[in-house]
């Protein structure tokens, strides 16, 4: 067992009767023995009262000089360290309440045994999930299991037997984001990264552990989007060696990097012929891309967002591909010649085909729903169980439905008539219609309690379902039609992409603008997607793009 009697304090067990000063002065024998009597008296007399009145006594007697010497001898008696005294379980639940600057700086340089409960990996583990921050635990087994030196992408397109197609040039600004932004934000006198001092340079372990252990809170109100493309099914995976003080570390600095706008910018050109109008990437770095040559492209993007391999190319559609979403196992599609395909991801073969009188300008589904909005006003819901046999419509808006987002039974859609409705999709009606925008609104992001539009008036707008009305408007958000959005209520944030080639993050709770970025694509910003780490966006230029705001974190991307 280690020893922490070191440094800092003497730990004397209580009621040891060690004298004080008795042993470190030098007397001569007849007086040590004399002392020795003082001593036997002061243990045999059986009135605490009594001791205490006997110790004044001697202590009076001592001259005013050597009595500083004596107060120093008798403070070391009365020093305890109620941490080393405590079980290991206790005390870690007592340094929980710390500043996370005291347990990092202070407690862990008291004295070993301090550093031993300050390091625990219980402990940074309750800090880690008090933040609300969560791991991803099956992709954290996935690369933790794979042997050194195999590339992710490489098993992918083994399973698949596919092989790599295109090699994309690379466009990378490994400076960071600070030539892109309009008005860089000052750097702070003390980051976090200075803080933190220096935790988080352990390494992720490569072994996989037998026992189970819970990584994350499944109630996290961030996974409960049901039809949020990101939403990862509770998977079973096994227990990992995980430094959650490590983590700890990296997250602190994943945050300070959004704020104050440390990046790096990747740009593949020329991803696809012709514009890029839509996209999504999932946790297990697969992005899905499509475009106006009709193909949808499936590709891997690497952690260190230096690289793109393409897995599949899919062609279904005889005109554009404007709309996407995917999970784990199927991919939909809806195309500007009036079809919607599924597809097997497993496969990469269509397994339906669905049909408008129009253009497919916008779908989403769940495990429940597959819903579609139409340029021919209309929003057709089809009940996936069924095969996509039973399907029913909405009718309501005036003129092109151009955007529709799902939770759970509840669907909101937006639409060029400057108007945005709440349906009901089990009793097939409409509860609640939003009509604040001056012009058509072109995009939406719903989470089950606000919805965050924009519009062709350049205004951005959060709306509470709550209070039934828009709680606040970013006016002149951008110099043009504002044509993709999204937020995130945990991480504080809006992200936001126009017509102006520009894209643009926004605090959530306040609409204050946070960074503007700039010259990441040459033509207008058709969609954006982000997650912890990263915002993925593609344009009319042909391109796709990763603002990668962990960068510099090994493991940014096991945080979600």
């Amino acid at each position: 067992m280690a020893d922490f009697s070191d440094e800092g304090f003497d730990d004397w067990p209580a009621g040891s009767g060690r004298a004080v000063g008795t042993w470190d002065l030098p007397l001569a024998a007849d007086e040590r023995q004399a002392m020795e009597m003082l001593a036997q008296t002061l243990r045999v007399t059986a009135n605490p009262l009594g001791r205490t009145q006997l110790a004044v006594l001697l202590l009076g007697q001592v001259p005013a000089d050597l009595l500083k010497t004596a107060v120093i001898h008798l403070r070391q008696l009365l020093r305890r360290d109620f941490v080393g005294m405590l079980p290991m379980e206790v005390a870690t639940n007592i340094l929980e309440y710390l500043p996370i600057q005291d347990i990092v700086r202070s407690a862990s340089l008291v004295s070993r045994r301090w550093r031993a409960v300050a390091t625990q990996a219980c402990l940074w583990r309750r800090l880690f999930l008090r933040r609300g921050w969560r791991v991803d635990g099956d992709r954290w087994a996935f690369y933790a299991s794979l042997p050194r030196g195999i590339c992710p992408a490489r098993v992918l397109l083994d399973s698949s037997v596919l092989r790599v197609s295109n090699a994309l040039s690379i466009a990378t600004t490994p400076n960071g984001i600070g030539a892109l932004l309009e008005h860089p934000p000052a750097t702070p006198r003390q980051t976090l990264d200075s803080v933190l001092g220096g935790i988080g340079k352990s390494h992720m372990p490569q072994r996989v552990l037998k026992q189970r252990q819970f990584i994350s809170s499944s109630s996290s109100e961030a996974s409960s989007r049901s039809s949020s493309p990101t939403s990862s099914p509770q998977l079973r995976s096994p227990a990992l060696a995980i430094d959650w003080r490590m983590l700890y570390a990296e997250y602190t600095r994943l945050e300070a990097n959004w704020r104050f706008g440390r990046c790096r910018v990747d740009r593949w050109e020329s991803a696809h012929a012709e514009s890029i109008y839509c996209l999504q990437f999932d946790r297990h770095n697969r992005l899905f891309s499509g475009s106006r040559d009709t193909t949808v492209k499936v590709w891997h993007l690497a952690d260190a967002a230096s690289q793109i391999t393409q897995l599949a190319t899919l062609r279904g559609h005889s005109g554009s591909v404007l709309t996407l979403q995917a999970d784990d196992a199927v991919l939909v599609t809806g195309s500007s010649d009036a079809t919607v395909c599924v597809w097997d991801l497993c496969s990469y073969t269509r397994t339906h085909c669905l049909h408008h009188a129009d253009a497919v300008l916008s779908l989403r589904f769940n495990a429940k729903w597959l819903v579609t909005a139409c340029k021919d006003r209309l929003v057709r819901v089809w009940r996936r169980e069924s095969g996509y046999k039973d399907m029913f419509e909405l009718r309501g808006h005036d003129v092109a439905v151009n955007a529709v987002h799902l939770y759970g039974d509840m669907l909101v859609s937006a639409s060029g008539d400057r108007s945005i409705k709440v349906w009901d999709l089990e009793r097939r009606t409409c509860v609640l219609t939003l009509a604040d925008h001056a012009r058509g609104v072109a995009c939406l992001d719903f989470d089950g309690r606000f919805i965050v539009s924009g519009s062709s008036d350049r205004s951005i707008r959060i709306w509470s379902l709550d209070s039934r009305r828009c709680e606040r408007v970013i006016h002149n958000a951008h110099s043009d039609l504002v044509r993709t959005i999204m937020f995130d209520r945990a991480m504080d944030l809006i992200v936001s992409g126009s017509y102006d080639e520009s894209i643009k993050i926004w605090r959530f709770s306040t609409g204050a603008l946070m960074h503007k970025i700039k010259n990441v694509h040459t033509s207008r910003v058709f969609k954006l997607m982000f997650d912890r780490s990263r915002i993925v966006s593609c344009s009319h230029d042909r391109s796709i793009s990763i603002i990668d705001f962990g960068a510099n974190l090994p493991h940014g991307r096991m945080l979600v």
